[in-house]
């Protein structure tokens, strides 16, 4: 009720940064490992985590209170959906010749 519609044609009042949403926290790692197979070749081992602490990353909420017919929305300033995938590990091996 602290919002009230604005007339066409002219803007509103509420300031800069008026809603905050949750930060962002994500940590990348990754471990590298060089073997030697031979005269001029090597295999590396390589993992990768994402998203190590498997944190959950909220988007921000939702920033209409009025439909375009001046109807207010039912549940203004929610938070629906996450930016961030989850944890995520990829293994891999590399041969260079």
């Amino acid at each position: 009720t602290q919002f009230e519609p604005v007339q066409p044609g002219y803007f509103g009042n509420v300031g800069k940064s008026t809603v905050d949403g949750p930060g962002v926290a994500k940590m990348d790692f990754s471990v590298f490992k060089a073997f030697a197979v031979g005269e001029g070749k090597s295999l590396q081992f390589r993992a990768e985590f994402f998203n190590l602490p498997n944190h959950p990353n909220f988007a921000g909420p939702s920033m209409a209170v009025f439909e375009t017919n001046g109807r207010r929305v039912d549940n203004p300033g929610r938070i629906t959906k996450m930016v961030a995938t989850p944890r995520q590990i990829q293994l891999a091996l590399k041969l260079e010749f």
